[in-house]
Formats: C-alpha cells, sequence, structure tokens
C-alpha cells in the first residue's frame, strides 16, 4: 500500500500520504494516521525536521537524495511559512551562505520564546541533510544546499559569492560612514557584520549586518526625563533582482521585532542592487526602506558597484585585470570608508597576479590546510610539484601603519605550523617550502626579531622571507606590467618624493 503510494505520489509529508490513502483506499482519516505512524519498515521517516502537526516528511529507500526528493522536499518546507522555509529561502537565493551570516539571513531569532533560534535550525536542517556546513577557500565554513555541494560548478559559485561578499563589505563601510556623518547613528556604536570570530551585531532578538542606537528626534525617545536612543538595522543583498522569496527571512525579523513592546523605534533598511516590483512594495507596506547603491549614493557609485562584483569575480577566478579594479577601486573611494576592511582583500589578489606572472605552476588563492590541531588558510598558495612550493601570507596595510605583532606571532607559530602539518599529510619531500610574507606595511623592531629568529632556528627545515613595500614595488616593476604596478602604488605602496 504505501510503496504503491510513494512511488504514485512522490516523497511527501505524512498528512499529503494519509489524504491519498483516504481518497484511494477508503480509509478514515484517523486510521490512515495510524497506519503511517505504525509502519517502521515500508518507508523511511525524516524524523531530524519536525513539520507542523506532527507531520514528517516520508519516502522510499530509493528515493532519497533524487531530484525528485529534494523537488517535493523543498515543496513541503515552503508549504509552511516557518523558520525551515526562511532558511532555505535565504541560504537558495545566495547558493553559498557563510555560517556566522547564516544566523543573520535566516530570519531566526539568536533566543526568543516561542521561536526556534537560528542555531537550533541549522542543526536541524543539516542533521535532515537538506544543508550542509563546508569549507570554501576565500570565505571560510558555509552554509549550502546539498545540491550545490556536489555541483561541478561550486568553484564558479564560491568566486562569484566571494565577489559579491567583498561588494557587500565594501557597501557596509561606506553606509556606516553615512549614517555616522549624518549623525543619524551615535558615532562610535555602528556595529558591522564580521570575520567568524566576531560578534554579530544586533538589534532585539536577532542580529543584522549594520546595527547601531540612534538619538535622531524621529527614533529616540524622551520619558522621565532621560533620552533613550532608538535603533538602526540594516541587511544587504547585492543580488541583481531581490525578489518576494528573499525578503521574506528579513521580513520576518521586522515584524517579529515590532511586536517586542521594549525595544523602542526601529528603522529597518534592507540594500539590494535592485528590487522585483511585488518584493519592493511588500517592503514599502511592512514600514522598510529598501534602499540600493543608487538610491543611496547616486548612479555613478551604484555603476560601481556592479563593476566592482564583475571584475571581483573574475579576479578571484584568476583573471584579473589590474587596470580595472584600480579604475573600481578610485571610484569608490569617493565614499569616506569603502576600502574598509577590503583592503586586505584587495592586496591579496594582486599579490596573486604579480607572483602568476612569473610562477611555473598555478597559483591559488586562499588555499585551506588542514593542520593537527586546526585549520590555516595560506593566502596566495603556489606550488609546483618538485620545482618549488611557496606559502604567501599578505597583510596590506595602510602606508606607514605597523603590522601588529600578534598577526606575526599567529603567522609564524599556528598557520605554519597547520601548512608544515598539511604538506607531511599529502607527503611532500622537496624542494624546501617557502614560507613569505608580503606586506605595505612596516613591522616593528620585536617582529623583525622574532622572524629572523624563526628563520635562522628552522633553516634546515624551510625558507622564511619578508618582502615589504619597496621588495613589492621592485617585483611589479620586474615583470613589466604597467598597470599593475599603478594599482599597487596608487593604493598600497604610493611613491614618496623627496
Amino acid at each position: 500500500m504505501f510503496k504503491d503510494a510513494l512511488e504514485e505520489q512522490g516523497p511527501c509529508l505524512s498528512t499529503k500520504l494519509a489524504s491519498y490513502l483516504v481518497e484511494k483506499h477508503g480509509l478514515s482519516s484517523d486510521a490512515a494516521r495510524q497506519r503511517i505512524s505504525r509502519a517502521s519498515d515500508e518507508f523511511q521517516k525524516l524524523k531530524s525536521l519536525p513539520f507542523a502537526r506532527g507531520a514528517t516528511f516520508v519516502y522510499l529507500k530509493m528515493q532519497y537524495a533524487t531530484d525528485e526528493y529534494w523537488e517535493n522536499l523543498y515543496e513541503a518546507i515552503f508549504s509552511v511559512d516557518g523558520a525551515y522555509s526562511w532558511a532555505l529561502a535565504a541560504v537558495l537565493c545566495r547558493e553559498i551562505l557563510p555560517v556566522h551570516h547564516f544566523h543573520i539571513a535566516c530570519g531566526a531569532p539568536i533566543a526568543q520564546k516561542r521561536h526556534i533560534a537560528s542555531a537550533a535550525v541549522l542543526k536541524r536542517m543539516t542533521e535532515a541533510g537538506v544543508l550542509v556546513v563546508t569549507d570554501q577557500p576565500g570565505i571560510g565554513p558555509c552554509v549550502v544546499t546539498r545540491q550545490i555541494s556536489i555541483s561541478p560548478d561550486l568553484d564558479a559559485i564560491s568566486a562569484g559569492v566571494r565577489a559579491r561578499l567583498m561588494a557587500e563589505s565594501v557597501l557596509l563601510d561606506s553606509i556606516k560612514e553615512w549614517l555616522r556623518n549624518l549623525a543619524f547613528a551615535s558615532y562610535n556604536s555602528v556595529l558591522l557584520r564580521g570575520g567568524i570570530e566576531e560578534k554579530l551585531p544586533s538589534v532585539g532578538t536577532f542580529n543584522w549586518d549594520l546595527s547601531a542606537p540612534s538619538y535622531s528626534t524621529a527614533l529616540a525617545d524622551r520619558g522621565k526625563g532621560e533620552l533613550k536612543p532608538g535603533f538602526i538595522a540594516c541587511d544587504v543583498l547585492l543580488l541583481d533582482n531581490v525578489s518576494v522569496s528573499a525578503i521574506k527571512p528579513f521580513l520576518h525579523k521586522v515584524k517579529t521585532l515590532q511586536a517586542l513592546g521594549n525595544i523602542g523605534r526601529v528603522m529597518f533598511l534592507l540594500v539590494g542592487q535592485r528590487f522585483e516590483n511585488d518584493a519592493f512594495a511588500e517592503l514599502r507596506s511592512a514600514g522598510v526602506i529598501p534602499a540600493t547603491p543608487e538610491s543611496l549614493f547616486g548612479k555613478d557609485v551604484a555603476e560601481a558597484f556592479r563593476d566592482l562584483t564583475k571584475t571581483l569575480k573574475n579576479a578571484v577566478q584568476g583573471v584579473v585585470d589590474s587596470g580595472k579594479l584600480d579604475d573600481v577601486i578610485t571610484r569608490l573611494s569617493k565614499l569616506e570608508g569603502a576600502l574598509g576592511n577590503m583592503r586586505g582583500s584587495f592586496f591579496e589578489l594582486l599579490i596573486a597576479e604579480l607572483v602568476r606572472k612569473t610562477f611555473p605552476g598555478e597559483v591559488q588563492l586562499n588555499k585551506i590546510c588542514s593542520g593537527v590541531d586546526g585549520k590555516a588558510e595560506v593566502d596566495v598558495w603556489a606550488v609546483k610539484d618538485g620545482v618549488s612550493a611557496r606559502f604567501i601570507e599578505c597583510k596590506g596595510m595602510g602606508p606607514g601603519i605597523l603590522v601588529s605583532d600578534e598577526e606575526i606571532d599567529l603567522w609564524l607559530n599556528t598557520r605554519i605550523k597547520r601548512v608544515r602539518h598539511h604538506l607531511q599529510h599529502i607527503k611532500w619531500d622537496k624542494p624546501k617550502p617557502q614560507f613569505e610574507l608580503w606586506t605595505s606595511g612596516l613591522l616593528s623592531p620585536e617582529a623583525q626579531q622574532r622572524i629572523e629568529k624563526t628563520r635562522i632556528a628552522n633553516s634546515a627545515k624551510f625558507n622564511l622571507i619578508v618582502c615589504g613595500p619597496e621588495d613589492i614595488r621592485q617585483a611589479a616593476k620586474s615583470v613589466g606590467d604597467a598597470s599593475l604596478l599603478k594599482t599597487l602604488e596608487h593604493h598600497f605602496i604610493p611613491v614618496i618624493h623627496p
């Protein structure tokens, strides 16, 4: 009975299977439900993902992970407007979502009564096999659907997502300065999403890409002689066309927060390249400001953001047009704070291109290596079997800025050790590996001494090299790429005239 039903209907919710049994076999609703609950060997149940009213997703063993299985499971998840559908919508529209960004984008709270927390949503959906956590070079641990995790196009998708994330970071830095310059946000209290170890911005029970208290008269409230600030909560999603499905997790956060009585006034912003008409209308009706780079900063800047995403996607895949990169960075640098935290990522792209000009083998960005005690990311990985093994740490600082001693210690004590463990695991023999630090900044005397001491102590095991601003300038000149040299000098190693 069950086998025939599931072969005809395909994988489905137990409630749908019960309706089929009532219609096709004349069972009462109670009898159908009881038969399904008692059946143990005739079909499989997705127990780790509970649905409303005690329903479970059921399927035949041979149907698992087929196209029909995923299509019907997604349909079942989206049939209920809840935590799982919002989380799935967030991942599907982004394709690849950093784990720490998942807790912003999924629409679930950090913790709140009668709501499933974001951590619990991720746990249940990964246990159910709907979502997978995987490491992506240059991004880190990421949430993807199982289909994306096994897609032959994963590398190309990852490159596009990394480019979008970099552009979003530039945009967030610019929005931060815009809010501060208008005195709309408390100057030193604007928080942005950052790395996986950094605390996420929050307002109320939810995480956001940007948050800030505001003492603007439009948001603040004066009660009992004391001024209580309002808040700004902003998410960004630089997709070409933000759909209704893509905004649902955000709208849930907005509506849930508005229902709380003790938060105060909040101004909500969602920033995208463009919104579908229906999505725009829904956001407006919910009291949200649907903003775009053009509406915030003008047409020229909006075009620069689009060009930035395209240029970065090519660069991440190893096709660096340094002239275009210089042009787009220059156009965006008119925005205060635009380079912000992305200076290091741009520097990595340029150094990788510089190395690629002369290295005889493949050059990769952000190679993840597994050591005995954890993972390490190599900014520029240049390895050719039997010829050369270069592992480059990039520090793209502003001119005259010191690389912190803590960063030097982390490189020497942790990253190099983990990469060497990785080399042992892949049975790398010769030649001797070479660990390099390329920086547009400066090193303290203590850092220089520490590096020299490590170099001497380990000279039989590996080479240790430091390339400072002048070394980088000479390397760029030696490859004869005037555009690359101009970009480096324009943004990282300016020529200082006496």
